[in-house]
């Protein structure tokens, strides 16, 4: 560009402080990097549009296949163009309709320019809906407090917001960070919609929870749904488990006349909302409570699903892709363009053990992450306790120690026999044996542990707090079970839901009650554990929504004292290079939704390559 031009865009984007995308993006580049470089159609448009506040103009991503086809055929081109022909006067156009019509009926004599299809990020089905709400109802409500510390007769701002905000969509994610009253916000935002028949699917560890809370806001009508009787009520509470009880598992190859099934019960009941708690619990599509609910919302007349999840995205865009198509995201119409696009898909032929080739799909990667986290923000609420004011510090410190000699060499040694197995069987990436090998170094080192942490929970007891310790094994849950005694209360898979229940509330409301000994998968959903202020993870998990789950059972909405996390490592076992790798993964994370990771068996076996490559580095060195 000549000197004039590029003198005159530069001052344009240094003084720029309207809203259009395309502009903002230039202006961050500028600042961040002190220069930029510019093509001619790019400075063209700067000059040409910095004046004008183009409020559809994301709206047009909606239509560019329409537009790229358009013009292949006005031009008589081969190809659809990768870039998407946009009105020049877009900037001043009241209805998006009205771009693409006058495209149509008047191309060679519009004006245009040219810009990437990848600018044009924004969400383009979004369509604002104004919500009024009376909270007042719920103000002349008696006092009382809910299980995450919500004061029943009123609502604090930021879930008045929430409630607006489920209002205002058929389908969403409420992505609030854990602990900030998403149950709540959603059964006043169910109370208010007109909804009829309510089916909350849930973890089986929380519904005798949201019946409590249910009954807090004076609403009855509630069954929560245990074995296998089916009854109908307003609120239809039922856990993931047993949806395979009440709807069948859907077939590959179904036709409509397959589908008229005995066992639909949830189909049959007509529900007019669906509220899917612990929505990343269905990130796979091919697991059974995955299939089904994809079937029940997809396929079915259920006109409003929200999901709810503090950490909704995993490992890789691919695990998002499934809560986009429960809510019924146009973005989820097209799987290859989705896998390609923000997944680095890409296919592939592998040869099956009968010597079979087959062509299959790689859709681990992740790739135009700020392009997906733009085109899904308005599908999505997401709050952080750092945006909430008065809330405590919650601190997390990992706690360094070092094996002794003894502890060493018994580590060492099971190493070696990992090692020495993985070369005889010539092993390649990381096998599901592979991942119970290294389980087994892991219980190794949580073990040793165990020590270490009933000192410190000790120490904490005797200043007059209460602690919780988080485990991954059932082993070391029943050696701290065993020393604490009385004095503590346990909640793990193999309880039932009463029991579990029990627990939560022996600890929040006995004060004999010291200490609270939790399985991470378990005990790290769904729960208030407000009495406590310390928290310690004799072992974690690799995942770290799983971790953050965890800590936040007692940071939550309700605390009143700064909460100290503590993590257990030892250096230079599989303990530290966990650790370091669950913060390398975080980040990739956090660009798509800025939330946390969570777990399933795929991701699990990429992240352990991952992991098992730095452990043999680090070991070799």
């Amino acid at each position: 560009m000549n000197d004039i031009k590029d003198k005159g865009v530069i001052e344009i984007l240094e003084n720029y402080e309207g809203k259009n995308p395309y502009i903002k993006k230039f202006k961050h580049q500028l600042t961040k990097n002190k220069k930029i470089t510019l093509t001619q159609n790019q400075t063209n448009y700067i000059l040409n549009n910095h004046t004008f506040e183009p409020k559809y103009v994301n709206k047009i991503v909606g239509i560019t296949e329409y537009l790229g086809n358009e013009f292949k055929k006005s031009q008589n081109i081969s190809f659809v163009p990768a870039k998407i022909l946009i009105e020049y006067v877009l900037g001043e156009t009241d209805k998006a309709f009205h771009v693409y019509g006058k495209l149509k009926r008047n191309q060679e004599k519009c004006e245009m320019y040219f810009i990437p299809k990848t600018q044009l990020l924004d969400d383009p089905y979004y369509e604002e809906i104004e919500v009024d709400v009376d909270f007042e109802k719920y103000q002349k409500l008696d006092t009382f407090e809910l299980s995450d510390g919500t004061i029943g007769r009123t609502l604090y701002e930021h879930q008045k917001e929430g409630v607006k905000f489920l209002l205002s969509r058929n389908g969403c994610l409420l992505a609030d960070d854990m602990g900030l009253g998403k149950t709540i916000m959603s059964i006043v935002a169910a109370l208010e919609s007109g909804a009829e028949r309510i089916l909350i699917v849930c973890p089986s560890s929380v519904k005798i929870n949201w019946e409590r809370e249910i009954h807090y806001l004076q609403c009855y009508d509630t069954k929560i749904i245990d074995g296998k009787r089916w009854e109908q009520a307003k609120f239809t509470i039922i856990n993931y488990d047993l949806l395979k009880n009440f709807h069948e598992i859907p077939g590959k190859n179904f036709s409509e006349e397959d589908l008229c099934w005995d066992n639909q019960h949830i189909v049959n009941s007509n529900f007019d909302l669906c509220i899917i708690d612990e929505a990343h619990y269905l990130k796979n599509p091919n697991s059974i409570r995955g299939s089904i609910m994809k079937d029940i919302c997809t396929s079915y007349a259920i006109e409003k699903v929200w999901l709810l999840s503090g950490t909704p995205v995993a490992n890789r865009p691919m695990d998002f892709y499934n809560l986009l198509k429960l809510i019924k995201s146009p973005l989820a119409d097209n799987w290859k363009f989705y896998v390609q696009r923000y997944c680095e898909g890409r296919q592939i032929t592998t040869t099956l053990k009968n010597g079979r080739k087959k062509k299959i799909w790689l859709t681990n990667g992740a790739s135009n992450l700020d392009e997906l986290a733009l085109k899904t923000k308005n599908l999505y609420l997401r709050r952080l306790k750092t945006d909430i004011g008065d809330m405590p510090e919650k601190n997390i410190s990992p706690v360094y120690h070092n094996l002794n000699k003894k502890q060493r060499k018994n580590y060492e040694n099971l190493w070696e026999e990992y090692l020495d197995e993985r070369a005889k069987q010539k092993k390649r990436g990381i096998p599901p044996k592979d991942m119970v090998e290294l389980g087994l170094l892991r219980k190794f080192v949580a073990m040793e542990a165990i020590p270490l942490t009933i000192d410190m929970a000790e120490n904490i007891i005797e200043q007059g707090n209460k602690v919780i310790i988080f485990t991954n094994f059932t082993d070391e849950l029943m050696e701290f079970d065993k020393y604490f005694g009385n004095k503590c209360v346990i909640h793990y898979g193999e309880m039932n839901d009463k029991e579990k229940q029990r627990s939560v509330d022996s600890f929040q409301q006995n004060d004999n009650i010291k200490v609270f000994i939790g399985n991470i998968k378990s005990a790290g959903v769904g729960i208030t554990l407000t009495e406590a202020t310390y928290v310690i993870f004799n072992s974690f998990s690799w995942v770290p929504g799983n971790n953050e789950q965890a800590e936040d059972r007692s940071y939550r909405i309700g605390q009143k004292n700064n909460v100290t996390v503590y993590y257990q490592l030892f250096n230079n076992t599989v303990s530290t290079i966990m650790w370091g790798t669950v913060k390398k993964k975080q980040s990739v994370i956090d660009s798509i939704i800025n939330t946390k990771q969570i777990d399933d068996d795929e991701s699990i076996r990429k992240a352990m390559e991952i992991m098992l490559n730095e452990i043999i580095d680090n070991y070799d060195e």
